[in-house]
């Protein structure tokens, strides 16, 4: 069997892409050797990590996941209206009930509790992200009735309220790679902070060469949280600010970070004025997977006009998938002033 070979520190965010987009074997345990851990892949290669082999056994036949469960009180539309892959933030799942299941959908998140039993509550999603929060209603329906948890990532141990913040754990593996490219000494500012993910994987990681991270949020509970994962994580390196992003005037940043995909453009302008030169802004956005990079650096190019400097393009990344036909991207962008 093909095997995924991941240095440890990073093994969390990668088992999270894998799973997301379907490359991640389950019929195969997960392997720890050493420093490394073994990810039983369905690709014969993945970026530029090694792919080893290992004489192993299939995992026993059980049910593995919610439609092998449910399979014996459902029937095949029922099963086939059902969404059956969800997120986990914690010890908490987020599900979608199409309306037909709602009858049963206590019995759906038991049935999840059953399978995974690190969680300890299932919710389900009352409409999509809304606000200028981005917030999202949810419902428990299995479980203890809360949706407040902590989630490690990175060895950060994040507090959060999923129903009052917005949270991705899909960012997980930017998370680490924005980090692996601070370098010592460097000031960075995260925009749009949220509880403080990128800021504290980045912060975490150079607690001890120098590098200072300002987090700016304008939700007052994202903030409260975000202080406190400071404190949860005893980190010194890190500032969270209250308040709008617009407002923020502090300048010379070796490195921006802009996870706000749908807006974030509207922002540029800040992220020039705040980076120094010869600084990196890391700007996220939509993308029509058709068009691919082409509108997104074209946003850029107006508002580097506009702002009177000169950008390159120094990488760019398909981040994940969002809607039929939408991905969301990245663009490392070197600025000179």
């Amino acid at each position: 069997m093909k095997f995924l070979k991941v240095p440890r520190k990073q093994a969390e965010a990668i088992r999270h892409e894998l799973v997301n987009e379907k490359k991640l074997s389950n019929e195969y345990q997960i392997i720890n050797e050493g420093d490394f851990v073994l990810f039983p892949i369905l690709t014969s290669s993945w970026r530029s990590f090694e792919i080893v082999e290992r004489i192993v056994e299939k995992n026993q036949k059980r049910f593995t996941n919610l439609k092998d469960e449910l399979a014996r009180l459902l029937s095949g539309d029922e099963l086939n209206a059902l969404v059956a892959s969800f997120d986990i933030v914690g010890d908490i799942a987020i599900i979608e009930v199409p309306a037909e299941l709602v009858p049963i959908e206590q019995k759906i998140g038991e049935t999840i509790l059953k399978i995974h039993h690190n969680l300890r509550t299932v919710v389900k999603k009352l409409g999509p992200m809304e606000g200028e929060y981005r917030v999202r209603k949810l419902a428990p329906i299995a479980g203890e009735k809360r949706t407040e948890t902590v989630y490690v990532e990175s060895g950060v141990r994040m507090k959060l309220d999923l129903a009052k913040v917005y949270f991705s754990v899909r960012l997980a593996f930017e998370r680490t790679r924005i980090a692996e490219l601070v370098q010592p000494n460097e000031r960075i500012l995260v925009l749009f902070a949220g509880v403080g993910p990128f800021a504290l994987v980045i912060a975490k990681k150079h607690k001890k060469d120098g590098v200072e991270v300002v987090a700016v949020e304008l939700n007052p509970d994202a903030v409260k949280y975000a202080r406190e994962n400071v404190e949860l994580n005893k980190l010194k390196n890190v500032r969270v600010v209250e308040g709008d992003a617009r407002k923020f005037n502090e300048k010379e940043f070796n490195r921006v970070v802009m996870p706000l995909p749908k807006t974030g453009y509207e922002f540029l302008d800040i992220a020039f004025s705040a980076v120094k030169n010869g600084g990196t802004v890391h700007f996220y956005s939509w993308a029509d997977i058709e068009k691919g990079f082409d509108e997104t650096k074209k946003k850029v190019e107006e508002a580097a006009r506009r702002e009177q400097v000169v950008v390159s393009f120094e990488n760019e990344r398909v981040v994940r998938p969002y809607a039929p036909n939408i991905v969301q991207v990245v663009l490392d962008i070197k600025v000179k002033k």
